[in-house]
């Protein structure tokens, strides 16, 4: 049993498009093996956090792709991990993820069914019985055209029953653009994706592609992955994010992670090491100024992109 240590400010709870309840900030396990996933999550538990990410194309090895070869994903190690915390159930918040049709061990010919494997293999590494959202992690390889979107609109069908079967309470999807969306709406009957998780952090401007808008107006949570960009110090050391960290005795990256929040997004960080996780959860008992936020609106560095899958 872990002693969950004070926190600054609770983390806010975001209501998704179906009456969820998420919280507004996660950890995250990319490229983490099983082993250092189940001792990162047993920290992140330990100062606060109840809100996990992770998917099926997060191998063992710490490798990302098919991990059919590598004793399967890192879930099994952050099963194990929230099984020792001995936290309930209903006060965690487990997100997950399926490849999309063509990647990572899911077939174009055959992607509903292989999906629907993925899902439940998913459950079996957990050790649960449900997750809170399942994602679908990417669109098909040529991104969400006429030649795709049947396919994709058959994977969100398959996907859609595992919420009626309660094996998941909430179903979004991630590096999905605009297109995507258009694609999935040309099918009356299907569910609005509750979360769209993306790319996101200072230099990509406030509303990038203007998925910020778009997501909001459809009612679809907006959620950042890489929050410090990629390859870079520049939002933990760089003299923007720690100037104006210097105004609130705060350090770079919390600035670089608040100014996701407060621009409406939701926060996926990662670390293992205690001292980070508690910053990175110390986002929600101060703010940044007007024009601390609009400097910070207007850097352009570092780039990135929302999706690599698509752009439009």
């Amino acid at each position: 049993m872990f002693t969950t240590l004070a926190v600054v400010a609770a983390v806010p709870i975001l209501k998704l498009n179906n009456g969820v309840e998420m919280p507004a900030v996660a950890v995250g396990t990319w490229q983490y093996d099983d082993k250092y996933a189940q001792q990162s999550i047993a920290t992140a538990l330990s100062v606060g956090f109840t809100h996990i990410d992770t998917a099926h194309d997060y191998c063992a090895d710490g490798s990302t792709g098919d991990c059919s070869g590598t004793g399967g994903s890192n879930q099994r190690g952050i099963g194990k991990a929230i099984a020792a915390a001995a936290i309930p159930r209903t006060q965690l918040f487990l997100t997950t993820k399926v490849p999309g049709c063509g990647l990572q061990g899911i077939s174009r010919s055959a992607c509903a069914a292989d999906s629907l494997a993925a899902a439940a293999a998913n459950l079996d590494e957990l050790g649960v019985d449900f997750v809170d959202l399942l994602l679908v992690h990417f669109p098909p390889p040529g991104g969400c055209g006429a030649a795709n979107c049947p396919m994709i609109r058959r994977q969100w069908a398959a996907l859609s029953s595992l919420l009626v079967q309660n094996k998941t309470r909430a179903l979004g999807v991630s590096n999905w653009c605009v297109s995507c969306f258009a694609c999935l709406a040309e099918d009356a009957r299907a569910i609005v994706p509750a979360v769209n998780q993306v790319q996101y952090h200072i230099g990509m401007g406030r509303d990038p592609e203007g998925l910020v808008s778009y997501t909001a107006a459809k009612g679809i949570v907006l959620q950042a992955y890489s929050p410090l960009g990629d390859h870079t110090e520049e939002l933990i050391s760089g003299d923007l994010v720690t100037s104006i960290g210097a105004a609130h005795n705060k350090s770079g990256v919390q600035v670089a992670l608040r100014w996701i929040y407060q621009n409406g997004v939701a926060v996926t960080t990662k670390s293992g090491n205690l001292k980070h996780l508690q910053e990175d959860i110390d986002l929600f008992g101060w703010k940044m100024t007007s024009e601390e936020m609009a400097r910070a609106d207007a850097a352009v560095k570092p780039p990135g992109s929302p999706s690599f899958m698509c752009s439009s």
